[in-house]
């Protein structure tokens, strides 16, 4: 078992807060191995950050010269492999216990204490010049400023939003710049936040307090917990909202317009892929097509499926995660969300480019 004092004895890990270490904590997991083990060998891709605990580890290069690591020291506070495809085999010489952390989710998890870092000190910039601030600052008639602190649910939200699907598909440099166009926007109980019918503008983020999704027509009733998100759909489609969203409990909610939200949420989640590709695609795939059944019927690509976008969440279930699932763009902006939807479930799917 790791502690947060230990765990902050290792690089990057001790220049964290401590509320990132214990996400960390969640994500970690410590595995022994006996004398003798090959931990991880020479030019393999690893997707994973190997830590040594304890014991003592030799790392030997394509030229046979081997750097002993041993547990206690400067060397191993660092992962043991630095790079991928690892450059060094890994080679237990005692019994050791490490533990591992998926390096996408460690670069995440810094970027994401960085832009917490970098948005407390924008704040406290523009507040010290009295321009209008967001982010939870606010002024009183002295010109003197405060920061509010997100309540004890913020761990929970920046965990959820961590672990999303949607959100680990946007590359690590591009979180920085997608937080610190957050806006915070402070709603009471009672209050509506979007209402059905009306044209998007914005998405949300859930940061604390709680909310529910309702329609007229009463089909719809989901109750929102921190680091739930809303409000995509009506932005990736250009359609007017579905369903209206009112808080239940006084909370903060993070705010991205809908030209921010398009640029750094909908360009780097959706990707495309040319009809006469398809030959040459190397994975295998199934194509859904979102259309309507009559239009389905009227018009389809051979081999297709029908699933109209009204059903994609209730057909999630039903589908494989081994296929890349290809949406065709003949279904025009519905395209767009059902992949998007797909990409946020977990799944992975493309936009098919239709030849015209």
């Amino acid at each position: 078992m790791i502690t947060v004092k230990q765990l902050k004895s290792f690089i990057p890990f001790k220049g964290l807060d401590t509320k990132y270490i214990e996400e960390a904590l969640n994500q970690i997991r410590v595995e022994t191995f006996a004398r003798g083990t090959m931990l991880f060998k020479r030019s393999k891709p690893l997707a994973m950050k190997y830590y040594l605990v304890e014991g003592d580890v030799d790392l030997i290069d394509s030229e046979f010269y081997c750097v002993s690591v041993k547990s206690d020291t400067k060397r191993a506070q660092s992962a043991l492999n630095s790079e991928s495809p690892t450059k060094c085999s890994a080679l237990a010489k005692s019994s050791v216990t490490v533990f591992t952390i998926e390096t996408e989710l460690l670069d995440r998890i810094v970027a994401w204490s960085q832009t917490s870092a970098n948005t407390l000190d924008t704040v406290l910039e523009v507040s010290e010049e009295g321009a209008n601030t967001t982010m939870g600052s606010s002024f009183s008639s002295n010109d003197s400023f405060m920061v509010e602190e997100l309540s004890d649910d913020s761990g929970d939200w920046m965990s959820a939003l961590l672990q999303s699907p949607l959100f680990s598909r946007i590359p690590v440099t591009q979180v920085q710049e997608l937080f610190s166009r957050f806006e915070d926007v402070h709603a009471e109980a009672g209050e509506r936040i979007i209402t059905e019918g009306e044209r998007g503008d914005y998405f949300y983020v859930l940061a604390s307090g709680e909310a529910r999704i309702h329609n007229r027509s009463e089909s719809v009733d989901v109750r929102l917990k921190p680091g739930s998100h809303f409000g995509e759909e009506a932005l990736l489609g250009a359609t007017l909202r579905n369903a209206t969203v009112e808080m239940t409990a006084d909370g903060i909610l993070k705010r991205l317009g809908s030209e921010d939200f398009i640029a750094l949420l909908k360009a780097p989640v959706l990707k495309y892929i040319e009809d006469n590709s398809l030959q040459s695609f190397d994975k295998p795939y199934k194509l859904i097509d979102v259309k309507m059944p009559i239009e389905y019927r009227l018009n389809h690509m051979p081999g297709s499926i029908n699933v109209p976008l009204s059903r994609l969440r209730n057909t999630m279930p039903e589908l494989g995660r081994s296929n890349v699932y290809l949406v065709p763009d003949d279904a025009g902006s519905r395209a767009d969300i059902a992949a998007h939807l797909l990409c946020q479930a977990g799944f992975e799917a493309m936009i098919l480019k239709t030849s015209q």
